[in-house]
């Protein structure tokens, strides 16, 4: 007689896996606790629009747009990145050409190559980093002006901050 885990074909216990059952649409999956971030390796490059709903490391190219506005978003040390950047947290530690926005923090490593325009609450930049572009750490602006739309400005005053650039020298 076939019993409940035997094989239909032979009444044999079947030994198989279980099958996974599909989650139903709209159904919330069991945290799985803290992950690690996804990678994006040293050897790969991607042009066009990179989103998700998990941290990012950036080892690699990435030209186009980069959201992930929940989650953090990191930019090691081999990491070339030439597109705008929206994420939760931002730290720098490679090259970025593009405007960074942070919802909470933005962090510039000492190795860091940063051309754009900031837009956080924090920003931190490590001795050693190179930076050229404008910092806004003041309340998001409302209406056509929202955005970096002007380089070199810094929030709450007129100055540029190319003068203390040396973004395009070589490090001694």
């Amino acid at each position: 007689m076939w019993k409940k885990g035997d094989s239909e074909e032979t009444g044999v216990p079947d030994s198989s896996p279980p099958r996974p059952v599909p989650t139903p649409a709209g159904a919330e999956r069991a945290p799985r606790g803290p992950r690690e971030a996804a990678i994006i390796g040293p050897s790969i490059a991607i042009r066009g629009d990179v989103t998700g709903d998990e941290d990012l490391t950036i080892q690699g190219r990435v030209e186009g747009t980069v959201t992930l506005k929940q989650h953090n978003l990191s930019v090691g040390p081999e990491g070339k990145v030439d597109a705008s950047i929206h994420a939760r947290t931002v730290t720098v530690d490679g090259e970025v050409k593009g405007d960074l926005r942070g919802e909470e923090q933005v962090v510039l490593r000492k190795t860091a190559r940063v051309q754009g325009n900031i837009q956080s609450p924090r920003v931190t930049v490590e001795d050693g980093a190179r930076f050229r572009g404008g910092i806004d750490m003041g309340e998001p602006a409302v209406g056509a002006d929202a955005g970096l739309s002007r380089p070199g400005r810094l929030a709450g005053a007129g100055h540029r901050s190319d003068a203390a650039s040396d973004f395009d020298r070589p490090a001694a």
